[in-house]
């Protein structure tokens, strides 16, 4: 079974080595590799010349004007072989059993059309945070943020083909809005219960307040749209599902507020039903769901602000 492995390129020259020997140190070889540079503007071509000579007919690589990491995975798709397709983002790596074990999955479950697996995100001070997906019911892990991500997954081609691929004007929350239409369409999903890849999370310098606030906007956009596929299709069925939407719905409405309050106060408005009570938990501590039964979420949370900075400034 050959699997194709897809890597966009994007001013990543001190980090694409790494995530092309990942796939070139596999244990499973039967591979189309193909890296398509995103019209970077550093040394990212330099170091796609060198793998290119470095790894002779194993390895290939298109450049092109910057169109975003999402049309140049489906230029990846268009040009390589494969059953299957293994998306690499360039500072991110694979582990070397990776692709073995899951191809090895894939037999043994009968072609699933998507292989979801846990990563490891790796921060630039060292730390490491293990990201576990929920095995069990696709929809809970999807709203949750817990079935996988890019580089840990595998992706069945005649499934993405199916739902026209990545969704190129997707500007953040890439990969979860392309598995909501994969299991919107019936994708069948398998597990796989190990860590395959590390997710570099670089320093982004100075990210501005309106990058911020449009990301969380998106992420709650889309999981609204998750939720109402479940009310529509099936909710006596998804009614554990809708419920955890609709309390992963409010936590990005509270980080929105951070950034914007008029736009977290206007996303509450829209976007949970009414008489929706927050559950009691580590972020929503018993008393914020307390004063929020009292006097609402848009007072409740000014008073969370403003002890929050009170006690920052204590510190």
């Amino acid at each position: 079974m050959r699997i194709a492995v897809v890597i966009p390129c994007f001013n990543v020259e001190h980090h694409v080595d790494v995530a092309v020997r990942s796939i070139m140190e596999q244990t499973y070889d039967d591979l189309d590799v193909f890296a398509i540079d995103d019209g970077s503007t550093d040394g990212t071509k330099a170091r796609l010349e060198e793998l290119e000579r470095t790894y002779a007919g194993r390895f290939r690589w298109t450049s092109g004007p910057r169109r975003g990491a999402c049309a140049a995975r489906n230029l990846g798709m268009a040009n390589t072989t494969g059953e299957y397709i293994q998306f690499l983002d360039a500072d991110d790596a694979v582990l070397t059993d990776k692709l073995h074990r899951q191809v090895d999955l894939v037999r043994a479950t009968n072609g699933p059309d998507l292989v979801v697996a846990d990563f490891l995100n790796v921060y630039e001070d060292g730390r490491e945070e293990k990201v576990v997906a929920n095995e069990g019911s696709p929809w809970m892990a999807l709203v949750r943020t817990q079935l996988g991500t890019t580089s840990s997954n595998l992706f069945k081609r005649s499934a993405l083909e199916a739902v026209n691929g990545w969704k190129e004007e997707q500007a953040s929350s890439q990969d979860y809005e392309l598995m909501f239409r994969m299991l919107k369409s019936g994708a069948r999903v398998a597990w796989d219960p190990f860590v395959s890849s590390l997710v570099l999370k670089r320093a982004q310098g100075s990210i501005s307040r309106t990058g911020l606030r449009d990301n969380w906007i998106r992420f709650i956009h889309l999981r609204r749209a998750m939720r109402d596929h479940m009310e529509h299709t099936d909710p006596a069925g998804h009614a554990l599902e809708i419920a955890a939407a609709d309390q992963v719905i409010f936590m990005a409405i509270r980080v929105l507020a951070r950034h914007d309050a008029h736009a977290g106060l206007q996303a509450f408005k829209e976007n949970l039903p009414v008489g929706f009570v927050p559950d009691a938990t580590s972020a929503t501590t018993p008393l914020y769901s307390g004063c929020y039964r009292l006097i609402g979420f848009s007072a409740t949370d000014r008073l969370a602000r403003y002890f929050g900075r009170m006690r920052d400034r204590s510190i």
